[in-house]
């Protein structure tokens, strides 16, 4: 069982979600047998036994049963075939040089390790290394599976590999399987002199100047400042980025070879979502995790007889509605910088393929690049697999902390960064095209 100090003081969290703890600490002693919510390898949440149903088991499934089969070369071929068997689209590719992945040694300024992404799945790889996926299970986070060895054809292509939790379910996330990228101050070998202290995880939550470090950046405008680009060196203790403006004026041919990829950029419109989806992926993830932890429980305790929990077990739900409502409509997210960031446009034609309309023909997928991400500021995550998989008692108490905000007649406190008609815009939206949220207010 995880200690209720590491659950209290490794994660950066608003008030509520103290209180959320709390709470969790209370049922605890309530009932007698009860756990804490990051005990994922525990019932109910059974990490490493329940049937997961994400993507690539899906996908494995296929391949064992002799549906498919994945024939191509380890490498890039490999890599392409994946990245369609996957819905991944090759232009969300992101380029991390820093040495902070369990393939540490293969990577380098020179060899940056790619990363693609779609809303439910990341595919890591770098030339002469090994292929790394994080494929989303609705209930249960992250499932992370480790290409073999490249001269080792036995067998399984792809395991599911217990070393990857060794990082990616540590105090960074709260002790839950989750996705994990940092900012790092990067030496010209890639190694990490140090992380960005204030930040354990990337998000929307963090300022650009804190952002990117060790990592690639393409197609941003002059004055945005971030921290990518830029190799760190020590002066008299004090650490200090040299940023290649070479990359942002040429490209990244100059750097290292980019035929090795499948497309040469490492884009801004790219970057950013990915830094809202992951922190958005982790709010969804923890959210399950404690509705059904304090279900669990609830319904143990009433089995042996014990208290009525009926009202805590309401007010968990409702203090995790607000963690995950609270990231879903970007009230802690940082200003981009006022001018027109859209990187190369590639990206960003991709992402908006995937857009899903209301009947005015609005998205919340339509982005915005300039103060703020999105025109319409409500998460498309809310469209996932991720979301639709939460506990249905957990979804209603989202839906209705959503209306509360977006319905009110004046904005509530916290919530009054809308601009005039975006709050009636995302109510619209949600109604149009989110089933079950009309029916739940």
């Amino acid at each position: 069982m995880k200690s209720a100090a590491a659950i209290v003081f490794n994660i950066k969290i608003p008030v509520d979600y103290l209180r959320f703890v709390l709470l969790i600490l209370a049922l605890s002693t309530a009932f007698a047998r009860a756990q804490f919510f990051n005990d994922f390898d525990q019932p109910p949440h059974d990490y490493w036994t329940a049937k997961m149903n994400d993507p690539m088991t899906r996908l494995l499934a296929e391949v064992d049963k002799g549906e498919k089969v994945i024939s191509e070369e380890p490498g890039l071929p490999l890599v392409r075939r994946l990245l369609k068997e996957l819905s991944i689209p090759v232009e969300s590719q992101v380029l991390v040089f820093s040495r902070t992945s369990l393939q540490r040694g293969n990577v380098t300024p020179a060899n940056p390790r790619a990363i693609f992404f779609n809303e439910d799945t990341y595919l890591g790889w770098m030339p002469e290394g090994r292929i790394e996926i994080a494929s989303s299970d609705p209930k249960r986070g992250s499932v992370f599976f480790f290409q073999r060895q490249l001269d080792d054809r036995r067998g399984k292509l792809f395991v599911r590999d217990r070393v990857c939790i060794q990082c990616h379910a540590g105090s960074a996330t709260n002790f839950l399987p989750g996705l994990l990228a940092r900012s790092v101050y990067p030496d010209a070998r890639g190694r990490s002199l140090r992380a960005v202290d204030s930040f354990d995880r990337v998000g929307h939550h963090v300022p650009l100047g804190d952002r990117w470090g060790g990592w690639y950046v393409t197609g941003g405008h002059d004055a945005l400042q971030h921290m990518g680009n830029a190799i760190a060196s020590r002066n008299e203790g004090e650490l200090k980025l040299i940023r290649n403006d070479a990359v942002h004026q040429a490209g990244l041919g100059d750097v290292f070879d980019v035929s090795k990829y499948p497309v040469p950029t490492s884009d801004v419109a790219a970057l950013l979502v990915l830094d809202h989806q992951v922190s958005m992926h982790f709010k969804l993830m923890e959210a399950a995790y404690i509705a059904r932890q304090a279900i669990h429980d609830a319904t143990q305790a009433g089995k042996r007889g014990g208290i009525d929990s009926q009202e805590s077990v309401i007010k968990a739900l409702n203090l995790a509605a607000r963690q995950v409502v609270n990231h879903l409509l970007f009230a802690d997210e940082a200003t981009i910088g006022g001018e027109s960031t859209r990187g190369n446009g590639v990206f960003v034609k991709s992402f908006l393929s995937r857009r899903v309309a209301d009947s005015k023909g609005r998205a919340l997928r339509d982005f915005d690049l300039k103060d703020r991400m999105f025109r319409y500021r409500c998460s498309y995550m809310i469209h996932s697999r991720s979301f639709s998989g939460l506990p249905k008692a957990l979804k209603q108490s989202i839906f209705r902390r959503l209306h509360e905000i977006l319905a009110s007649q004046t904005p509530l406190k916290d919530y009054d960064y809308f601009v005039p008609g975006e709050r009636s815009a995302i109510l619209e939206i949600l109604g149009d095209t989110l089933p079950g949220f009309k029916d739940a207010l």
